[in-house]
């Protein structure tokens, strides 16, 4: 796969094994928005920090590798501005987080390549060497 890939974006993978990193996430989440129902219009989600989502994935029981933390700060906030129907708590937002990237079937590195199909998918491009 990787012959068809930027270098950069091989590099990138090579550095983060298909995870989120900070950069990534960071920039992913600030693109993020969500229909306001009273005025249909599209607003920027309000974000928290990783270390405040990290504290609600634990005080909600989630633990999870180290190494997927970006990636774990990343679905949390997708949760907030695509599920919202579904992960209206923050109980609900943990377990989503922990089912996605614990799920004994799948592989963790799937939501990074979402991610990438929906940037492509939607013209958006990925600058790779400034998420090094």
């Amino acid at each position: 796969m990787k012959q068809y890939i930027s270098e950069a974006r091989a590099l990138y993978e090579d550095n983060y094994h298909g995870q989120f990193s900070k950069k990534l996430a960071e920039w992913a989440i600030s693109n993020m928005q969500l229909r306001d129902p009273a005025t249909g219009q599209m607003r920027s989600i309000r974000a928290k920090s990783v270390e405040e989502t990290m504290a609600l994935l634990k005080q909600n029981g989630v633990q999870l590798p180290d190494e997927y933390m970006y990636t774990a700060w990343y679905l949390w906030h997708m949760a907030v501005a695509d599920y919202r129907k579904t992960c209206k708590t923050d109980e609900d937002r943990a377990n989503f987080v922990e089912e996605t990237l614990m799920d004994p079937d799948g592989c963790p590195a799937n939501v990074l390549d979402c991610f990438v199909t929906k940037m492509c998918n939607a013209g958006k491009p990925i600058f790779w060497e400034q998420m090094l």
